[in-house]
């Protein structure tokens, strides 16, 4: 029985040094679902040595989960951009985890999930 399932983030932000994104690895309990996991990688975002990218837009934003979601309708705001996978019985990234649809889905194991804020028209 698994206690523990491993996920990475990819995130991209269209401002200056943050195009290119940032990668998060880690370890977080068997249950946990998309909102758990972002506010897991704000911690270490917070407690990190590097160069800190919050607040951003005028001090307004202090973490990914203000960016991202909306946690009053439960959503992630329509203008990010999401790829969220895990492998497959084949090992291919073709299983999909639905958290557009579920925020609180239970995200599968070895799931990488991409976020890019997107820049609009």
């Amino acid at each position: 029985m698994r206690l523990v399932k491993k996920l990475k983030f990819k995130i991209s932000i269209p401002l200056k040094g943050l195009q290119s994104g940032k990668e998060y690895e880690f370890e977080i309990k068997d249950d946990a679902n998309f909102i758990e996991a972002l506010a897991l990688i704000d911690k270490m975002e917070r407690e990190s040595s590097e160069k800190k990218i919050f607040p951003l837009h005028d001090g307004y934003i202090h973490n990914y989960l203000q960016l991202f979601v909306n946690l009053e309708e439960g959503t992630i705001y329509e203008d990010v951009g999401l790829s969220p996978y895990a492998p497959d019985e084949h090992g291919l990234y073709r299983k999909f985890n639905p958290i557009r649809d579920d925020i609180k889905f239970n995200l599968f194991p070895d799931t990488i999930i991409e976020l890019q804020q997107d820049v609009g028209c």
